[in-house]
């Protein structure tokens, strides 16, 4: 009798078939994590500034810039918007300053030159909204052109809409 030495074809096929499932599965999860863990970083990034933003408002300094709060480019977002108010749906806010309550907007898009911002995100606006009773809030739109068709609400993080 002939002992077996090494896997018959079938048991290869089979392996291969169970590889490419999991593959199928998983590739996409870990893709949606990239971008939510994306977003959650440019959010802790924006968020940091708040205080910067509390002692120039203390301070009586509405027309704030983006090096006065020591705001620095990361690899997954681009220039710093100060305004107002937020922009139409899907569009960067107008450069401005604060208003003379205390209330505006600290934006931030992620858009990154080198690409490595996830194509499912890449787009999106983050807004940290000041009221004028010194409440902020987080507000993610997700509606630009680029990531219209591949945003999901499951990328926002938790305390923003």
């Amino acid at each position: 009798m002939k002992k077996q030495q090494g896997f018959t074809l079938i048991e290869l096929m089979i392996v291969v078939a169970i590889i490419g499932i999991l593959a199928a599965i998983a590739i996409p999860q870990y893709q949606d994590y990239i971008a939510r863990t994306q977003v959650n970083r440019s959010v802790g990034e924006i968020a940091a500034l708040k205080t910067a933003v509390e002692e120039n408002i203390m301070r009586g300094n509405m027309a704030i810039t983006a090096a006065q709060l020591g705001y620095v480019e990361s690899n997954l977002t681009d220039t710093l918007v100060i305004g107002p108010a937020i922009g139409a749906a899907g569009v960067m806010p107008a450069a401005g300053s604060f208003t003379a309550a205390g209330a505006g907007v600290l934006a931030v898009e992620l858009d990154s030159a080198d690409n490595d911002a996830s194509a499912a995100v890449n787009g999106a606006i983050i807004y940290m909204v000041r009221a004028v009773d010194g409440s902020w809030t987080c507000d993610i739109d997700g509606t630009t052109p680029d990531t219209a068709t591949t945003w999901k609400d499951t990328f926002i993080p938790a305390g923003c809409d």
